[in-house]
C-alpha cells in the first residue's frame, strides 16, 4: 500500500482533534462518561484549591498592610493599638458602601446550599465575586467572621458556571457545586475527607455512590495542589494514646454544654439582626457600628480579630488560665455576633472550631481541679472544638473526619463521633436548624437543607393540568348532561354559575346514577364545590389537596376562579414518583 501523504494525515489530526473539543461532543463525552466526569470534578477541585490559595495569601497581605502582622492577625502580638481599633471600623465603613453599591445589582445572592436545594445548582459568578469580596473586607480588615463563606462561595459559583457551560443534568450541576465547595473545605484545612463530607452533608445533604467519585475527586485534588502550590500541611495534634470508658462522661457532658452554647450562639445572631433592623440606623453604616464594637473589644484582646487562625495556635500551644480562657471565649463570641449581626460578611465556620477548643479545654481544666484528670486536655480542646462546630455548622461526620485528619488517632475520632452525633441529636431536638438554615428560616424559607426541593417548585399543578373547554352550567338538567357525556367519555367535567365562575365537579359516576330524575338540575350532584386547585401550587401541594378532599379530579381555578383546566390524582402521583425516582436512580445516557 502506499504512503498517505503529509498533508492528507494532518487533515486527518486537525479533523480528529475538532472532534474531541468540539462542544457538543465534550458535553456528551463528559454527559455520558463517569470517567470524564469526575476529571470535570477533579479540574474543579484544582480551581477551589488555587481560589483558596490566592485568598489565603490576599487575607495575610490584608493582616500586614493593616495591623503590621507578618503572622495571622489573631495570633500576632503587639498590635499597634490604634490599628487594632481603626480596622474593623475602616472594615465596616468599606462593606457599608459595598452594600449600597451592591444592592442595584445583588439583591439575592444564593449560597451553594440554597442553590441546591432550590437552584438545581446554579450560582451566579459575579454575586459570588461580589460575595467573596465583602468576605475578604470583613475578615481582612479584623471583623469576626470566617473566611469560609468566601472560600466555598468562589469555589461553588466557578463550579456552576462550568457545569452550565457544558449543560450538564441538573442533578450533575448539583454534585459539581458540591465538589467545589467540598474541595475548597479540603484546601482551607488540608484535609480531603472533612471536603468531601462537608459536601455531602451541607451541600448536597446526601450520600450518594453516583456523588461520591466527583467529590472525593475534588478533595483529594483541591488538597494536593494546596500542597504543592503551599507546601502546607495543616494544623497537626497528633495524639496516640487511648480513651477509657469512664472519660465518656465529662465528653458527653462537654457535649451538651457545646450544644447549648451553639444554640445560644445563633439565636444571638438573629436577635442582633433584629436589633439593627429595628434601630434608626441607616443600613449602609451598620456595620460601621460593629466594626467600632469589635475595635473596642480588639483594645482588650487582639485575638478576637478576624477569623482566629493565630488565636487557634495559641489556645491548643500555650498553657492559658482557667479565666484567661473563659474571658478570651467571652470576647470572641461577643465579637462575633456582633459582627454577623451588624452586616459583616462571613460564616461561624472556624469561630466555631475556635470558640469550641476554648469551651472544651477551660470544660477541661475545671473538671481536672474539681475530680482529676486521666485525659490530655488536648483531647477535651479537640471533642469541643468538633461538638460545638457540629451544633451549629450541622457536619458531624465532616468534623469527626477532621479530627481524624488533624489527629491521626482513631480513639480520639471515635469519642469526636459521639460527641458529633449527640451534639447532632441535641440541636435538632430543642432547635432545628443548623446556622445556615436558620438564617433560611429567618428570612421565610421553608429550607431544611440541601436537598433538592427546586424540581418540587417547579413541578406546579399549571403545568401538569389538562386545560379542557368541556364544562357545564348550574342550570343544565341532568338529562343534557348525561346526553353531552356519555358514561365513559370522561371522568368528571367543571360546573361553573351564572357568572362563568367554578361552583364544583361533576363525577360522571354521579351523573349517570339510575336513581336521579332527569329533570334535576346538575348543581344537585356537585361535589368540591369549596375545594379547587391552584396553578401555582407545587405537586405535592395538590397532592395533599387530593388526599384532604378525598378526590380523584379537581378544577384548576385562576384567581378571579374561573376555570383553567383539571388535574387528575393518578396522574399527579405517577408524575411525581417519576420525578422522584429519577433523582433517586440517576442514569448516566
Amino acid at each position: 500500500m502506499g504512503r498517505v501523504p503529509a498533508r492528507l494525515r494532518s487533515s486527518g489530526r486537525r479533523s480528529v482533534l475538532r472532534r474531541l473539543v468540539a462542544p457538543f461532543r465534550l458535553r456528551t463525552l463528559i454527559r455520558r462518561n463517569e470517567i470524564a466526569y469526575t476529571g470535570l470534578a477533579a479540574l474543579v477541585g484544582i480551581l477551589s484549591g488555587l481560589a483558596v490559595v490566592a485568598m489565603q495569601g490576599l487575607i495575610q497581605l490584608m493582616g500586614l498592610w493593616i495591623f503590621g502582622a507578618a503572622v495571622p492577625v489573631s495570633g500576632a502580638e503587639g498590635i499597634d493599638p490604634l490599628r487594632a481599633f481603626a480596622g474593623p471600623v475602616a472594615g465596616g465603613l468599606l462593606v457599608g458602601l459595598s452594600y449600597l453599591v451592591g444592592r442595584r445589582w445583588f439583591r439575592r445572592v444564593a449560597d451553594p446550599i440554597e442553590a441546591n436545594a432550590v437552584g438545581g445548582g446554579k450560582v451566579g459568578v459575579p454575586g459570588s465575586l461580589y460575595i467573596s469580596a465583602q468576605t475578604l473586607l470583613s475578615s481582612g480588615f479584623g471583623g469576626s467572621v470566617g473566611m469560609e463563606a468566601a472560600y466555598t462561595q468562589i469555589a461553588s459559583g466557578g463550579a456552576s458556571w462550568l457545569g452550565q457551560r457544558l449543560r450538564l443534568r441538573r442533578e450533575d450541576l448539583r454534585q459539581l457545586v458540591a465538589a467545589g465547595a467540598g474541595g475548597a473545605i479540603a484546601a482551607a484545612f488540608d484535609a480531603p475527607l472533612a471536603g468531601a463530607f462537608y459536601a455531602f452533608e451541607l451541600v448536597l445533604a446526601t450520600y450518594t455512590v453516583a456523588a461520591l467519585l466527583p467529590v472525593l475527586a475534588a478533595s483529594i485534588a483541591a488538597t494536593a495542589v494546596t500542597r504543592l502550590v503551599t507546601d502546607s500541611h495543616g494544623p497537626s495534634l497528633f495524639f496516640a494514646g487511648q480513651i477509657p470508658g469512664e472519660g465518656y462522661l465529662p465528653i458527653a457532658l462537654l457535649t451538651v454544654l457545646a450544644a447549648g452554647v451553639g444554640i445560644g450562639i445563633m439565636r444571638s445572631v438573629a436577635l442582633m439582626e433584629r436589633l439593627f433592623g429595628k434601630s434608626p440606623i441607616p443600613g449602609w453604616t451598620q456595620p460601621m457600628i460593629g466594626g467600632l464594637a469589635v475595635g473596642l473589644l480588639a483594645l482588650v484582646s487582639s485575638q478576637v480579630l478576624s477569623s482566629g487562625h493565630g488565636a487557634m495556635r495559641l489556645v491548643i500551644e500555650t498553657d492559658m488560665t482557667l479565666w484567661a480562657l473563659l474571658g478570651l471565649f467571652a470576647l470572641k463570641t461577643l465579637a462575633s455576633i456582633v459582627s454577623l449581626g451588624s452586616g459583616f460578611r462571613g460564616g461561624l465556620f472556624f469561630a466555631s472550631l475556635l470558640l469550641g477548643a476554648i469551651l472544651g479545654k477551660a470544660f477541661a481544666i475545671g473538671w481536672m481541679l474539681a475530680f482529676g484528670l486521666q485525659i490530655p486536655i488536648v483531647v477535651f480542646a479537640v471533642v469541643g472544638m468538633c461538638a460545638l462546630a457540629t451544633s451549629i455548622i450541622g457536619a458531624p461526620l465532616a468534623m469527626s473526619f477532621l479530627a481524624l485528619e488533624m489527629t491521626q488517632s482513631l480513639p480520639l475520632a471515635l469519642a469526636v463521633l459521639f460527641s458529633a452525633l449527640l451534639s447532632t441529636s441535641i440541636v435538632r431536638q430543642f432547635f432545628g436548624f443548623s446556622f445556615s438554615t436558620w438564617r433560611f428560616h429567618l428570612r421565610g424559607e421553608t429550607i431544611r437543607s440541601a436537598t433538592d426541593v427546586g424540581w418540587i417548585r417547579d413541578l406546579t399543578v399549571g403545568r401538569l393540568m389538562r386545560r379542557t373547554s368541556s364544562t357545564i352550567t348550574t342550570t343544565t338538567t341532568i338529562a343534557e348532561a348525561r346526553r353531552r357525556f356519555p358514561l365513559g367519555s370522561t371522568k368528571a367535567v367543571p360546573i361553573l354559575d351564572e357568572t362563568d365562575s367554578y361552583a364544583g365537579m361533576c363525577q360522571m359516576t354521579d351523573l349517570h346514577w339510575d336513581e336521579l330524575d332527569p329533570k334535576e338540575r346538575v348543581s344537585s350532584v356537585a361535589r368540591y364545590t369549596s375545594a379547587w386547585l391552584r396553578p401555582e401550587q407545587t405537586v405535592r401541594d395538590a397532592i395533599n389537596t387530593f388526599a384532604r378532599n378525598e378526590a380523584d379530579t379537581m378544577a384548576v381555578v385562576g384567581s378571579d376562579m374561573t376555570v383553567l383546566g383539571t388535574l387528575n390524582e393518578h396522574y399527579c402521583l405517577r408524575r411525581y414518583a417519576d420525578e422522584t425516582n429519577r433523582r433517586l436512580y440517576p442514569s448516566r445516557r
